[in-house]
C-alpha cells in the first residue's frame, strides 16, 4: 500500500514497488495557503491515476482508489480540481472484475461546496461542477454486492450546480447503465435520483428558486425528464415498470413563473407514457399508470388547477387533460383496455373559475369526452361497459350533466348552453342512444333507458323546462 499525504506547495509522486504496487501515480498542485490533499491508491495492481489542483484556499481532498488487477492500466482515474476556498472533495473508487477504466472528476470553483463520490465495479464516470457557494453534490454509482458478478458497471452521472448557489443533488445508481443529468442553475434547489435498474435515463433541469425534483427508477428502459423554473415547485417521478417514459415541464414561457405546484407521477406498469405541462400557481397534477402502453397527457394554464390521471390496469389506455382557468379541477380515472378519455376546460375573459369535471370508464373500449367552457360547470361521465360512447359540452355558467352508462355499445351526446342547465342520462340496457341540448335557461332533462335499443332526444330552448324519459 502507498500512502501520499501532501500539504505543500507542489508534488510530483510516482511509485513502482513491484507487481502488487505498479502504475499508482499521483500528481498534486497546491499553490495557496491552508489546503490539505489525502490520496491513497490502495492496492493499484495495475494502476490507479490522481490529479488534484488547488489554487484556492482553505480546501480538503481525499481520494481513495483501488481496484482488483483484472483490467488496464490506469484503471481509476481522479481528478479534482478546487479554485475556490473551504471545499471538500470526497472520491473513492473501488474497480473490480472486468474493469474498463472507471473515472471521476470534480471541479469547485465557488466556496463552501461539498463533493462526494463513491464508485465500484468498473466502466462507472461522475463529473461535478460546481461553480457557485455551498453546494452539496452526492454520487454512489455500483454496488459492491453485485460487482461480484459484474452485474452493476457502466453507470454515468453529471451534475452541475451553480446559480446564487446553496443547491443539493444526490445520485445513487446501482444497477447496469444508468445515465443521470442533474443541472440546478437557479437558487435553493434540491434534486435526488435514484436508478437500480438497467439502462434508465433521468435529466433534471431547475433554475428556478426553492424548486425539488425526486426521481426513483427501478425498473428498465425507463426515461424521466423534468424541467422546472418555478418557485416552490415539487415534481415526483416513481417508476418501477420497463420502458416507461415521463415528461415534467414546470416552467413559465410566458414570464410568469410556477408557484407552491406540484407534480406526482407513478408509472409501475411497462410501456407508459406521461407528458404533464404545469405554468399554475397552488396547481397539482397526478398521473398514475399501472396498465401496459398507457398514454396521459396533462396541460394547463392559469392558477390553482387541479388534474388527476389514474389508468391503474389494463392495455393502451389515453387520457388528455387540458385545463387553462383557474381554480378548476379534472379527474379521468380508466381501468380496462384501450379507453379513450379527453377533459377540456377553457379560460374565458375575465377568467374561469370553479370548473369541476370527471370520467370515469371501467370496461374496454369506451370513449368518453368533456368540454367546459363557462363558469361554475360540473361534469361526470361513468361507463362501465363495452363500446359505450359519451360527450358533454358545456358553455355558460352553473349546468350539471351527469351521464351513467352500465351496459355495451351506448351512445350519449348532452350539450349544454346557457345557465343552470340540468341533466342526467343513465342507460342500463345495451345499444342504447340518448341526445340532450339544452340551449336556454334552468332546464331540466332526465333520461333513463333500461332495456335495449332504445333512442330519446330532448331538444330544450327555453327556459324552466322539464323533461322526463324513461324507457
Amino acid at each position: 500500500m502507498k500512502k501520499m499525504m501532501m500539504s505543500a506547495a507542489s508534488v510530483l509522486a510516482l511509485a513502482i514497488a513491484g507487481p502488487a504496487l505498479a502504475q499508482s501515480v499521483s500528481t498534486v498542485n497546491q499553490s495557496n495557503t491552508g489546503n490539505t490533499a489525502n490520496v491513497d491508491q490502495t492496492g493499484s495492481l495495475d494502476g490507479g491515476d490522481s490529479l488534484v489542483t488547488q489554487s484556492g484556499a482553505n480546501n480538503l481532498a481525499n481520494v481513495t482508489q483501488a481496484d482488483d488487477g483484472s483490467g488496464s492500466t490506469p484503471i481509476n482515474v481522479s481528478e479534482v480540481d478546487q479554485s475556490g476556498d473551504n471545499n471538500v472533495a470526497t472520491v473513492s473508487q473501488d474497480t473490480s472484475t472486468i474493469a474498463i477504466q472507471t473515472e471521476s472528476f470534480v471541479n469547485q470553483s465557488g466556496n463552501n461546496n461539498n463533493a462526494d463520490v463513491t464508485q465500484v465495479d468498473d466502466w462507472q464516470s461522475s463529473t461535478i461542477n460546481q461553480t457557485s457557494d455551498g453546494n452539496s453534490a452526492t454520487v454512489v454509482q455500483g454496488d459492491a454486492t453485485a460487482a461480484l458478478t459484474d452485474d452493476s458497471y457502466g453507470n454515468n452521472s453529471m451534475i452541475n450546480q451553480g446559480g446564487t448557489g446553496s443547491q443539493i443533488a444526490e445520485v445513487t445508481q446501482t444497477g447496469l447503465r444508468n445515465d443521470s443529468t442533474v443541472d440546478q442553475i437557479g437558487d435553493v434547489g434540491e434534486a435526488y435520483v435514484v436508478q437500480s435498474g438497467a439502462d434508465n435515463f433521468s435529466t433534471v433541469l431547475q433554475t428556478g428558486t426553492d424548486d425539488d425534483a425526486d426521481v426513483n427508477q427501478s425498473g428498465d428502459g425507463n426515461s424521466s425528464d423534468i424541467v422546472q423554473d418555478g418557485e416552490s415547485v415539487l415534481a415526483t417521478v416513481d417508476q418501477s415498470g420497463n420502458g416507461n417514459s415521463s415528461l415534467v415541464d414546470q416552467t413559465s414561457p410566458g414570464g410568469i413563473r410556477p408557484i407552491n405546484s406540484s407534480v406526482y407521477v407513478d408509472q409501475s406498469g411497462d410501456g407508459n407514457d406521461s407528458e404533464v405541462f404545469q405554468r399554475a400557481n397552488d396547481g397539482y397534477a397526478e398521473v398514475l399508470q399501472w396498465g401496459t402502453n398507457s398514454v396521459s397527457s396533462v396541460l394547463n394554464h392559469g392558477n390553482r388547477s387541479v388534474a388527476y390521471v389514474w389508468q391503474l390496469a389494463g392495455d393502451d389506455n389515453d387520457a388528455s387533460i387540458v385545463q387553462r382557468s383557474e381554480d378548476s379541477d379534472a379527474l379521468v380515472y380508466q381501468v380496462g383496455n384501450r379507453n379513450t378519455g379527453s377533459i377540456i376546460q377553457r379560460e374565458d375573459s375575465p377568467p374561469t373559475e370553479n370548473f369541476s369535471a370527471a370520467i370515469y370508464q371501467y370496461g374496454n373500449d369506451g370513449t368518453s369526452s368533456i368540454d367546459q367552457d363557462g363558469d361554475n360547470h360540473v361534469a361526470v361521465n361513468e361507463q362501465t361497459g363495452n363500446f359505450d360512447s359519451s360527450s358533454i359540452v358545456q358553455t355558460g355558467s352553473g349546468s350539471y350533466a351527469g351521464v351513467g352508462q352500465y351496459a355495451d355499445n351506448n351512445s350519449s351526446t348532452v350539450t349544454q348552453a346557457g345557465n343552470s342547465q340540468y341533466a342526467l342520462v343513465l342507460q342500463f340496457g345495451s345499444g342504447n342512444t340518448s341526445s340532450v341540448d339544452q340551449s336556454g335557461n334552468n332546464n331540466t332533462a332526465n333520461v333513463t333507458q333500461l332495456t335495449n335499443g332504445n333512442v330519446s332526444t330532448v331538444l330544450q330552448s327555453g327556459s324552466f323546462n322539464v323533461a322526463n324519459v324513461a324507457q
